[in-house]
């Protein structure tokens, strides 16, 4: 039913073009079949099989008329069950599922749970389970006994006070992470409360391996384990911080520069000295002003270099509101060259009009306006004078298009190209205040952090090549539950839409808007609206549009 495939197209987030999560798997034995990919540990054992939900001790909410079942049902292995499935070359990876966990078993000690990093070659594997007897415990090991030790070479016991520990459905999270050759990091969750993290660097240890479920009873017969939807993903890159400054060592950072000779560098000044104190912003914040009005009330500041591309800043900024000396704009810089006088910033514009404007500083003789400028409408968010929270993603699309998404307050503001010919293809990131007088405002700023966006990869098992047309593929899985794949090309650069409809052609969900250039890539929608709410099953039409053309398709959600 489900094939084990690695998402060989770049990926996309939903209303967001960035790296996204993979589903390298998911099962939910709704068709009541087991998937084909599900395989034994040991020859002889018996495999995972999908039973109606009424065979289970309890049924499981909202989980359908099928669970999987796993269970040593022939005694071969003394009460052990263990299935698996992916390739044991899979690394960093994070497993979760429903997993009906036993409380004190009139049969002895009853363990369920879940597998991760397990290759039966080399007679290993790794589990978290649930241990609800007289221990009331948790317990994170591996396979292997010493016999000096009488323990495995891999074992945390971890205390399950504090969370609900009676017999039933339970959800479990296994997050797994190759860090160097010697390390392998086990972070785990239950119901949603975070266990810990573990580390292993025993001889035993496993870099890489399948995922699974497991089963075990101490007795000769074991118990019967329940599961259902499993759910696993490869772990996202995790991003590169480039810069950080919060100015508590009372002193800015030597890397801040000014733009323009001359111009006053960025200071560190006491919380005190700004117009509000910024909650949990310790005790120094950044100050930036044109103090000797030698760039008539203009105050720039820039740290990192000129090469750098696709990165994103984010910090609080104290804006103003209706300055009695002027309009006064604070915000964010980047991609800024003062080598080719150029610089882009995201301020906030809280007079009469209103607005944030991202804009350059190229003024345009003709048009008496900036050669990239967008005003953004500030209504309905809160615009009040005091420190937000702004946040500029800045991306190289290609030679000839810039791509900015901008964010205030945790609210997006939109998406924005620069295609004109002062645009730029890289550069510094920095802060920016401005009043209209000599004189200027002082710009507060604080938690300044940029960092690199995550990488998106084409599959380098093949030579990436772009598109020669516009192609709308099948989802996958299909049918699917409770996530599936859209993969689609285009061979222009355009404005893409996609969008999902019911049969009677409502607008269920928009999963994406936005600018792309020539390319493959993959969405992935998760069963729900607009809204966030879980859609019924039933059949659904999902459209790809870039204004010129426009492909359709159908796709079954069962549950």
């Amino acid at each position: 039913m489900r094939k084990m495939l690695l998402v060989v197209f770049i990926l996309i987030a939903c209303f967001e073009l960035t790296f996204a999560q993979t589903v390298l798997f998911s099962e939910d034995f709704e068709t009541g079949t087991a998937s084909t990919d599900w395989e034994v540990y040991r020859a002889g054992e018996e495999s995972m099989q999908a039973v109606a939900m009424s065979s289970a001790p309890a049924t499981l909410a909202d989980g359908g008329n099928y669970v999987g079942y796993v269970h040593d049902s022939d005694v071969s292995y003394n009460g052990a069950a263990i299935v698996l499935a992916g390739d044991t070359s899979y690394q960093n990876y994070t497993i979760e599922g429903d997993v009906y966990c036993y409380k004190n078993h009139s049969g002895g000690s009853a363990y369920t749970g879940l597998v991760v990093y397990a290759d039966s070659s080399k007679e290993t594997y790794i589990k978290l389970v649930a241990d609800f007897d007289s221990d009331n415990r948790f317990r994170l090991y591996n396979n292997h006994l010493s016999m000096v030790t009488m323990q495995y070479t891999f074992h945390h016991s971890i205390d399950a006070s504090g969370v609900n520990t009676s017999e039933g459905w339970h959800h479990m999270k296994v997050k797994v992470e190759t860090l160097d050759d010697g390390t392998t990091k086990f972070t785990c969750w239950y119901d949603d409360t975070e266990l810990g993290s573990y580390i292993d660097d025993s001889a035993d240890r496993m870099a890489s391996g399948q995922f699974g479920a497991y089963s075990f009873q101490m007795s000769s017969t074991g118990i019967a384990g329940y599961f259902d939807n499993i759910v696993v993903t490869e772990n996202p890159t995790e991003t590169t911080e480039l810069f950080s400054e919060d100015f508590e060592t009372g002193t800015a950072s030597t890397d801040w520069e000014v733009y323009r000779a001359g111009e006053e560098s960025m200071q560190a000044v006491a919380m005190s000295s700004a117009p509000a104190t910024l909650a949990d912003g310790g005790n120094y914040v950044g100050y930036v002003h044109d103090s000797d009005v030698s760039y008539n009330g203009a105050a720039i500041v820039l740290a990192g270099d000129t090469s750098y591309q696709n990165y994103t800043i984010e910090g609080d900024v104290y804006c103003y509101k209706n300055h009695s000396g002027g309009s006064a704009y604070t915000g964010l810089v980047v991609y800024a060259d003062s080598s080719k006088e150029t610089y882009i910033k995201l301020v906030a514009d809280f007079d009469s009009d209103n607005r944030f404007r991202l804009y350059n500083n190229h003024l345009s003789m003709v048009t008496m306006q900036y050669t990239f400028h967008h005003s953004i409408d500030a209504s309905g968010v809160n615009t009040s004078e005091g420190w937000h929270h702004m946040k500029v993603k800045v991306e190289t699309l290609d030679d000839g298009t810039t791509k900015f998404t901008c964010w205030y307050d945790d609210t997006e503001l939109g998406s924005y190209i620069d295609d004109s010919a002062d645009r730029m293809a890289s550069g510094q990131f920095g802060a920016y205040s401005f009043q209209m007088s000599s004189t200027g405002i002082a710009g507060y700023f604080d938690n300044i952090v940029v960092t690199e966006n995550p990488t998106t990869s084409i599959d380098p098992g093949e030579e990436a090549q772009v598109p020669t047309m516009f192609t709308l593929y099948q989802n996958y899985p299909n049918p699917f539950n409770p996530s599936t794949r859209i993969d689609f090309q285009t061979d222009v650069s355009s404005n893409i839409s996609l969008s999902i409809y019911n049969l009677n052609g409502q607008l269920i969900r928009n999963l994406l808007n936005d600018y792309v250039v020539p390319n493959h890539y993959s969405v992935t929608w998760d069963g729900t609206n607009n809204l966030g709410q879980r859609v019924p099953s039933g059949l659904y039409i999902y459209t790809l549009n870039n204004g010129v053309q426009r492909d359709m398709r159908k796709m079954v959600l069962l549950k």
